[in-house]
């Protein structure tokens, strides 16, 4: 079963994605903050994240930089409801990062899951490459 992790302050937001993914067999994972998100990965190793970029606190784009590096084979796709949100350039050139940014509210959940599936799939296929 794949672990996805779901980052954002909004209860409503998470519980959407939570209850789309776990109805296609997913395991969530919810946090409101980005310092539980990354507390949570110093034991858990989720397959992929979503991530709202305006947090409390820690943003979501300090919070991938950091997460990458604990948990180098989750993926991140990153959710804003931001209109003027830009993914920044250090974090384009992650490959762990999606380069689609899905705007809040997300209307077409699967076209979300289709990323994070590709996303994992090319991880999987560049780690093999690598070995």
């Amino acid at each position: 079963m794949k672990t996805i992790l779901i980052l954002d302050d909004e209860q409503a937001v998470r519980d959407s994605f939570a209850d789309y993914f776990e109805d296609r067999l997913w395991q969530t994972i919810q946090v409101e903050s980005a310092e539980e998100a990354l507390e949570l990965l110093e034991t858990e190793s989720p397959d992929a994240a979503i991530v709202d970029v305006r947090l409390p606190g820690m943003d979501g784009n300090d919070f991938i930089r950091k997460a990458y590096r604990r948990s180098p084979k989750t993926v991140f796709v990153i959710c804003s409801g931001s209109p003027e949100y830009l993914v920044p350039a250090d974090l384009m050139k992650l490959s762990c990062v999606s380069n689609h940014l899905f705007k809040k509210p997300v209307t077409r959940m699967a076209d979300l899951e289709k990323e994070v599936f590709q996303m994992i799939e090319y991880m999987h296929e560049k780690e093999n490459k690598n070995e």
